[in-house]
């Protein structure tokens, strides 16, 4: 419980900081020329963003950040027999980390899930409507969905092979379509 608390510490402190550097909107003008300050500068194409947009962006990366904290146990598991051989020293941390990964994929997947949903939820709200960019990322959603659904089953037994390649194909498509919406976002 100690870990799960210094990782959700670390996502807070990345949102939190996040959220600072993107959300403060700082303008200064002072009227003691008489002068007028408007945005004309402004196109149509660039309207205010509300706090649902700003709320939504932070989310998403939280989701991105959820996603790579649940996909880490893949390469760590791939690669767990050539670095031992090659680096026996730390063979006792890496096994540890390892293991820390493993025990908490499945909540970092949900967690992954249900920020991408709030992250869409938000977005359709502050937009009002689905886009091509909104389109690609509710796809990547639903793969997770799914995937999380081939996972409950591995979960009960791991020894199904058919969903395990399911659970990691859908997976791979479904970054490769986060990654497409983060591109087109």
């Amino acid at each position: 419980m100690k870990h799960v608390a210094m990782i959700f510490l670390a996502f807070m402190f990345v949102m939190a900081f996040h959220f600072a550097v993107s959300g403060s909107n700082l303008a200064f003008a002072d009227d003691e020329h008489g002068e007028n300050y408007k945005h004309e500068q402004r196109g149509e194409h660039e309207k205010e963003e509300g706090p649902y947009k700003e709320i939504g962006k932070t989310v998403g990366w939280g989701t991105v950040i959820a996603m790579g904290t649940a996909g880490i146990i893949f390469p760590l598991r791939r690669s767990v027999k050539a670095v031992i051989t090659n680096f026996p020293t730390t063979k006792k941390p890496f096994i540890s980390l390892s293991k820390f990964f493993g025990k908490y994929h499945i909540v970092f997947g949900i967690i992954a899930l249900a920020l991408g949903s709030i992250h869409g939820l938000t977005m359709y709200l502050s937009e009002g409507e689905l886009e091509g960019g909104g389109l690609v990322g509710l796809g990547a959603v639903a793969l997770m969905a799914f995937a999380g659904i081939f996972g409950a089953v591995l979960f009960k037994n791991k020894k199904r092979k058919t969903f395990r390649t399911a659970h990691t194909i859908l997976i791979t498509i479904a970054i490769i379509l986060g990654l497409v919406h983060i591109i087109a976002a």
